[in-house]
């Protein structure tokens, strides 16, 4: 039987995304790390798959994903894969 790989958990850099503004409106306060990769029963995707998104767009992101990339004009991946290269090239850790 297939058995998916285990998500990787990274509490550090969820607390470093969740310093960052709310990347659809640049808010400050109230901002969560938003698991923006797949999603199965009970699980969440890897941490390091997180944006930082302010409560009201997080719930509005969790309604639909493609619709809210198109709304705000947002790429997801692009963003992705800069907050992770300047947590481990820039940070190294230090920000968590």
């Amino acid at each position: 039987m297939y058995q998916g790989s285990k998500p990787v958990r990274d509490p550090a850099y969820k607390r470093f995304i969740k310093r960052l503004p709310c990347v659809a409106c640049g808010k400050t306060w109230w901002v969560d790390p938003c698991h923006t990769g797949p999603h199965a029963l009970r699980q969440k995707s890897s941490d390091l798959d997180c944006i930082p998104l302010c409560r009201q767009h997080h719930a509005e992101f969790d309604q639909c994903q493609w619709k809210f990339a198109n709304r705000y004009s947002l790429d997801i991946p692009a963003l992705i894969t800069m907050f992770q290269h300047f947590y481990t090239e820039k940070l190294k850790g230090r920000a968590a």
